[in-house]
């Protein structure tokens, strides 16, 4: 995904809007207009063939509509606030009105499609949606609050979708099949080869995100230039060693096909090499087990709370959050908060053991900077895990690998389900800032359950151990235990 509208051109827009505080709003189809100028927007969409428009609001920003036509000259992309936008004038074709009412919305909770057609006025046809069976789930598991809105336009299926959060199957809340909805002669005006242009208009003009986390620092506009069809698979496979049947079935995303980040984070962790010997697995399950030793000790220490450990490789780059490598530690029934990564790309490779993927919706609530990770507070309460629910899960074994971008996978909780501790799982875990990314938050937004205040805060990556540091030490602790027994046998 990329930021097409820069926090540069967001501020200047605002200031004129500000200019033109006493001109009269703009957007016939929307209701109870107040007095305040409308944000708005127009520009193209990222190819003929449509995509993803994602419109990142704050919790002020209740009713907006998107408009979509084809258009014979491409028009320059434009974000502010204008008095005047006579579509009945800009084209003469049929336009797609997509109205949203949000669940904060005074007029009422509502989604609707309209066919508009100029020489028919202000009558309006509303479109019949279909309601895709993901979304009794995808309304439970994303918050009330929820600020990102999504609208993928499918030239090839003549399709429109519309969810909240990240864009994916199991967040899409409607869906308009159009082939049977609209005649010849409509979709060869909505969904020609011609480019798209599509409008945004929010009632309740320009405000300023509060909560402070990496979704508030998001441009108002994004774009994906594929739109919505279907998930790639979350786990990777070699594109070296494809099949026919690979490419027939599809169970897996190819590596070759990974975002560019991705890309180089796998070409690095793949390899066959990148294991954990027999030796050190050993030693890591006896300092897991055994009282006194440098994890067992460690682990009591985060045992108030989620009781997992970060051991980190390399040092600093600056093109992630924290040291890139990242090997994690997980005992027997310890799991991660639910927790973003910032909107970075990454890469995981399971080294030992299995491990469960619990995959989440966007995370919206306030951030508390100020809160330290409650996997380091002696007093924490245990993790709360009821709310919000999981959209799909994922189960890794040795050997299986997953990633993540900006949208895809983004939010998640591991979770080692075995019930005795010393059946850990080891994760290698990298983190890659996209070339287009040009927020690089600086860390990771998590769930915390501690105080039973189901609110998001801030974790900075840090260090339990370097992997020198731990390995020297796990197998010395396990050495002389084995020279101890060799002794009382001789």
């Amino acid at each position: 995904m990329s930021h097409h509208i820069a926090n540069m051109a967001l501020a200047l827009a605002q200031e004129k809007a500000q200019e033109k505080a006493h001109a009269q709003p703009v957007g016939k189809c929307l209701h109870n207009s107040p007095a305040l100028l409308p944000a708005m927007w127009h520009g193209a969409l990222s190819t003929n063939a449509g995509g993803v428009l994602v419109f990142n609001l704050t919790d002020k920003q209740t009713d907006f509509e998107v408009r979509i036509w084809d258009s014979d000259v491409l028009n320059a992309t434009q974000l502010g606030s204008a008095t005047h936008l006579d579509f009945s004038t800009a084209t003469s074709k049929p336009s797609l009105l997509l109205i949203v009412h949000t669940d904060m919305s005074k007029n009422g909770k509502g989604v609707s499609l309209y066919l508009c057609k100029p020489q028919e006025g202000t009558e309006n046809r509303k479109l019949l949606q279909h309601t895709p069976v993901p979304t009794p789930r995808a309304m439970e598991a994303a918050p009330p609050d929820n600020r990102t809105h999504w609208l993928s336009y499918d030239r090839a299926h003549l399709r429109i979708k519309y969810g909240k959060g990240y864009h994916m199957e199991e967040t899409t809340e409607f869906t308009w099949e159009l082939s049977k909805q609209l005649d010849p002669k409509e979709i060869s005006y909505l969904f020609g080869n011609q480019v798209k242009m599509a409008s945004f208009i929010c009632l309740q003009g320009w405000s300023h995100a509060t909560g402070g986390g990496v979704e508030d620092s998001r441009a108002l506009i994004e774009f994906d230039r594929l739109p919505l069809t279907r998930n790639p698979p979350p786990k990777v496979k070699d594109s070296s060693i494809l099949t026919l049947e690979n490419l027939d079935d599809q169970d897996y995303t190819f590596s070759a096909d990974l975002p560019g980040a991705c890309q180089i984070l796998y070409k690095n962790v793949a390899g066959a090499s990148m294991l954990l010997d027999d030796e050190l697995v050993k030693a890591i399950k006896y300092s897991i087990e055994t009282d006194g030793m440098i994890l067992n000790e460690k682990l009591k220490e985060k045992s108030k709370d989620f009781g997992y450990l970060r051991v980190t490789l390399g040092a600093e780059l600056g093109d992630g959050p924290g040291i890139p490598y990242v090997l994690e530690i997980w005992p027997g029934c310890s799991k991660s908060p639910i927790h973003n990564h910032g909107n970075v790309c990454a890469v995981i490779k399971v080294l030992h053991g299995s491990i469960k993927v619990d995959v989440y919706n966007k995370l919206t609530e306030v951030v508390d900077h100020h809160k330290a990770d409650p996997s380091r507070e002696q007093a924490a309460k245990p993790l709360i895990t009821n709310y919000p629910a999981p959209i799909a899960e994922v189960h890794l074994e040795k050997g299986d690998i997953t990633w993540m971008d900006s949208n895809w996978y983004q939010c998640h909780q591991l979770i080692n389900p075995a019930q005795e501790r010393g059946d850990f799982c080891a994760t290698i875990q990298c983190y890659k800032y996209d070339d287009q990314d040009r927020v690089v938050w600086p860390g990771f937004d998590y769930l915390s359950g501690t105080n039973h205040d189901n609110l998001v805060h801030l974790f900075k990556p840090d260090s339990d151990f370097t992997y020198g540091e731990m390995k020297s030490k796990v197998l010395d602790e396990y050495r002389k235990k084995l020279a101890g027994k060799r002794r009382r046998l001789a």
